[in-house]
């Protein structure tokens, strides 16, 4: 290849998982762009011990540097990476991803158009989305720009001000980051060829109700961007207020009228059984096999999530978080 490629920084945010960092390097190491072409910055977000201690960064074809922070985010670590960018291109990752082979070749040939200037591409797991038991994903065109697959070129990155670092967690910062380069820029670019690999990971009942939580940032994304309104909160809105109606249907017995307790209940979980019965079957499709007891998990962890989140929703309306000053930061 050519050396007039365009140098590329890939920005990786990192906490806790040396296991995927590692991995994640092995696949840049893979790929079929110029290593002395590519930079790979590891924003360590506060991980204990350093990742920089546990992950070995040395023997490698292209350069690999760390850099450290207190634990301020995903927004926070990236906005970091971009200060310190030596690419014309910024590729994004996460440290639990594997970009294909050709991930960096295929941004410098979608971004090679001049009237390109950001792109992505699909992030899929082996394993269909099947929530709270295995945190997997499946991104195409229709869904928008998660940061695990997205290349922008830096100077449009410092035109918009970066990540918004109010968004403290890894909800909706990338839709933020995606709604404002659109607005102020231009159209983003959709490549079939930007293609990452998401490996699905267990998952847990503490990490799908800290995630449910996450939706406290909704309102403030809508307050800067007026008139977003995501299909799931509508799902959420609808369930948690059907589930509501239900269980307030069984508390009629206290007044006289005892049937009523067991038709809501059968309600709320035929219900949900007819939802995991769809996200089952896409499931069993890919060899992938609930237990039973996951399976009843799934019925009760679900309804009580739909009330977090629409619980949190609701609390986040009252949050004034602090004006964005990624600008400054980032020396615009």
């Amino acid at each position: 290849m050519s050396p007039s490629l365009p140098f590329i920084s890939v920005v990786v945010p990192a906490y806790q998982r040396p296991a995927g960092l590692r991995t994640l390097l092995d696949a840049l190491g893979e790929q079929s762009y110029p290593p002395y072409r590519f930079e790979v910055l590891v924003c360590d977000d506060g991980s204990t011990p350093p990742l920089a201690e546990q992950v070995p960064s040395k023997d490698r074809d292209f350069s690999v540097r760390f850099m450290r922070a207190e634990n301020g985010g995903p927004a926070t670590a990236r906005n970091r990476g971009i200060r310190e960018a030596r690419g014309v291109i910024v590729a994004f990752t996460d440290d639990d991803c594997v970009p294909g082979e050709g991930w960096l070749e295929a941004i410098a040939t979608a971004l090679r158009d001049p009237l390109a200037y950001a792109v992505h591409g699909p992030t899929r797991s082996s394993v269909p989305p099947v929530d709270p038991f295995v945190h997997s994903i499946h991104i195409g065109r229709e869904h928008g720009v998660a940061t695990a697959n997205f290349a922008v070129r830096r100077d449009c990155l410092l035109a918009v001000g970066g990540f918004d670092e109010t968004f403290r967690v890894p909800y909706f910062e990338d839709e933020d980051l995606s709604r404002r380069l659109q607005d102020q820029i231009g159209p983003l670019t959709w490549s079939e060829d930007v293609r990452v690999e998401h490996p699905p990971r267990p998952g847990s009942a503490a990490g799908a109700w800290r995630a449910a939580g996450f939706w406290g940032y909704l309102p403030y994304m809508q307050r800067k961007h007026p008139g977003y309104w995501p299909d799931a909160l509508s799902g959420v809105r609808k369930r948690a207020l059907a589930k509501t109606i239900l269980v307030l249907v069984g508390l009629l017995p206290l007044v006289g009228a005892p049937a009523s307790l067991a038709l809501a209940w059968v309600g709320l979980f035929a219900w949900q059984a007819k939802r995991l019965q769809r996200q089952l079957g896409e499931a069993v499709k890919h060899g992938w096999i609930v237990p039973p007891q996951q399976q009843a998990a799934f019925v009760l962890g679900e309804w009580l999530l739909d009330f977090r989140r629409w619980w949190s929703y609701e609390a986040g309306r009252g949050l004034e978080p602090p004006p964005m000053r990624v600008e400054a930061e980032l020396g615009i």
